[in-house]
């Protein structure tokens, strides 16, 4: 695992020569120095055997090296922000002396490398269960030692989240890349390098997809690899993990894990040197039990990642300004109830999570001050409305991501100056923003998500006039959601399209007629979109839908779905028809669709139970062959309300 240490070290030592270039002048060529010495060093310990103590000792001697120039690096940008003049230069002086002192070290330990005689007997990671003699054991050995170090250290860090937690892939990429966990490739951003590196975990089933029926992809670690991983991990500098035992967490932790009780927060926590801190399922915290984390906000000065989602706490102290590295702040769920202006110093912030925060209805004008921010990650969950931000939002135009946003104050015009947006959520969109919206799409023309909720008027959500939209040529993912009179004459151009939801838009024809030829549409969510009566076989004609994995339909008119022609739905593996009160029957025809893995009917007509029974059920051979069939009848939902 050195070639991941070293690599990664190199890129962040790159990044900080690059973005921070004030901080180190007169210090250049030390840190270059470290860094060509580090690149010749690390490769001598790829072929080291991990029980050659002497060799396990020189490794551990290296990490302690590589920790202390970069705790040396962050003091740097730290304390040269605060200082001029003759104070800088006495500070670079000072500096310079502990970077020679480190320096030393590298060069005591490449000279002791070089004269060892290593027994080359396997790779490192070959040996991550040797205790265990099971053959799925030693193949997944075999297997993790064969990968790019680059995926070694995100099948490791996915180990961090609790066993059988559901890690959303978004998240996780965007952790990846606020901990330096990702290889640079020219060209291309590192999040999607970062996707890329999970897609292939996935693809050699190192990692699992999670079928569900929520938003957005959901990975597990399978569990043997995941006790292996954690046992692996025990004896590696470059993670430091909390199993549920505060007095476990070394003074040189790197990356705390605190899951399941707030107990489990160590006193010492503001003294630790440590880069992150990640809590899991700690939703009832104490006032006293809090005060535990609030020396982070002004001890943990080198933290980066800082994820305290579903953590119910209201007030952020103001100290949190002074995390000048931080990369991430997940706030997600949590209560917060606003943002302290000190958050602008935070100049390398990335991704900021405020969703389902119910009191924060606007951001400040410190919210300008992250140039560096590519994530803004926002949804108001009480009275479900965007967040309004100030004048100006477009300078921040580093930002991917921008989800949740009020259309109104000028905001939509000043869209058109992200024009490297990939995801934008938009919410209550007016008629009286529609144009300036639509001339700011045309702008952003690398677009691959796009949401749009329309305005609450005289207690109706009616999105504007849609023919003026011209779509994004990229667009993979589209969700609208609120009144439309027609369907867009637009959506036929939509080739690139995966993903799909017409959410309450009351439409008069049927969607299908046009959605059905879309060449690579992956998954149709048709919410109260429809309101017909009734439909037949010119739903989804004979190999139409092409690649449709997902269908979820829910109406309160619907009654009728008479037929699915033979051939039709190809590729279909999960059938969802939700609130669906008024369908009696299941189309003639569903027997055919031999892809269907899944059914749900929720809920279903007690009388409609009787005839989907196996023994006598008339309508049974719709479904017998179908794997999994979920239902909850009418009577036990009604129970539930009226207990």
């Amino acid at each position: 695992m050195v070639d991941a240490m070293v690599t990664f070290f190199t890129q962040r030592l790159d990044y900080l020569l690059k973005h921070e270039t004030e901080c180190f002048t007169g210090l250049e060529e030390q840190v270059q120095w470290f860094k060509t010495v580090l690149n010749e060093t690390g490769p001598m310990f790829n072929d080291v055997v991990e029980h050659d103590e002497a060799a396990r000792s020189l490794l551990r001697e290296l990490g302690d090296i590589v920790h202390n120039m970069d705790n040396l690096m962050d003091e740097v940008v730290i304390k040269m922000e605060s200082v001029s003049g003759s104070d800088r230069e006495l500070l670079v002086t000072s500096f310079g002396i502990e970077m020679e002192k480190v320096n030393v070290r590298l060069a005591e330990n490449k000279g002791k490398a070089s004269q060892l005689d290593f027994l080359i007997m396997a790779k490192e990671a070959t040996s991550i269960d040797e205790t265990s003699s099971s053959s799925s054991s030693l193949s997944f050995g075999l297997c993790f030692g064969k990968l790019p170090y680059y995926l070694r250290y995100c099948l490791m860090y996915c180990c961090i989240f609790p066993e059988n937690y559901w890690i959303p892939k978004g998240r996780l990429a965007r952790l990846l890349v606020a901990e330096g966990l990702v290889q640079e490739i020219p060209g291309v951003t590192m999040e999607d390098v970062a996707k890329e590196n999970i897609q292939k975990l996935v693809d050699i089933c190192m990692l699992l997809r999670v079928q569900h029926r929520g938003s957005g992809t959901k990975l597990v670690i399978p569990s043997p690899y995941r006790e292996m991983l954690l046992r692996a991990l025990q004896n590696k500098f470059f993670f430091a993990l909390n199993n549920e035992d505060p007095s476990s967490i070394p003074n040189d932790a790197r990356r705390v894990l605190i899951n399941s009780d707030p107990k489990n927060i160590p006193s010492n926590l503001g003294n630790l040197l440590i880069r992150s801190l990640l809590m899991f399922g700690i939703k009832d915290i104490s006032e006293v039990e809090f005060d535990r984390i609030r020396p982070v906000f002004h001890g943990a000065k080198f933290l980066r990642v800082l994820d305290l989602e579903d953590v119910k706490f209201k007030n952020i102290p103001d100290e949190v300004g002074g995390l000048v590295h931080l990369k991430y702040l997940g706030l997600k769920n949590t209560n917060v109830d606003g943002l302290p202006e000190s958050l602008g110093n935070l100049r390398n912030l990335q991704t900021l999570d405020i969703r389902r925060n119910g009191n924060i209805s606007a951001l400040s004008r410190a919210i300008l001050k992250l140039l560096q921010l590519k994530y803004l990650k926002m949804f108001k969950d009480v009275d479900v409305s965007g967040l309004k931000v100030p004048e100006g939002i477009g300078r921040l135009k580093n930002l991917h991501t921008l989800t949740g946003i009020y259309a109104g104050d000028g905001t939509a015009e000043e869209l058109r100056s992200l024009k490297d947006l990939k995801r934008l959520g938009v919410m209550e969109l007016g008629e009286e923003h529609a144009s300036a919206f639509c001339d700011s799409i045309t702008e952003i023309r690398g677009l691959l998500s796009l949401s749009l909720e329309a305005k609450n008027s005289c207690f109706k959500r009616k999105l504007p006039n849609m023919e003026q939209f011209s779509p994004p040529p990229l667009l993979q993912k589209l969700q609208l959601e609120g009144e439309l009179e027609n369907i867009p004459s637009w959506f036929p151009l939509l080739k690139n399209l995966t993903k799909l939801r017409l959410g309450f838009t009351h439409l008069s024809e049927n969607p299908s007629l046009v959605l059905q030829y879309l060449p690579n549409l992956k998954h149709l969510s048709l919410w109260h979109a429809y309101d017909g009566k009734q439909i037949g076989k010119e739903f989804c004609e004979a190999g139409r839908f092409p690649k449709l994995e997902v269908l979820s339909i829910a109406s309160h008119v619907l009654e009728e779905w008479t037929e699915l022609v033979e051939g039709s739905f190809p590729s279909l593996n999960f059938l969802h028809i939700h609130n669906c009160v008024r369908l009696r029957m299941l189309p003639e025809g569903l027997q055919h669709v031999t892809t269907l893995k899944q059914l749900d009917l929720l809920p279903l007509l007690d009388d409609h139970e009787e005839r989907l029974i196996p023994d006598g059920g008339e309508e049974n051979y719709k479904i017998k062959n179908i794997p999994t069939v979920n239902y909850i009848k009418n009577s036990m939902v009604a129970s539930l309300r009226n207990p």
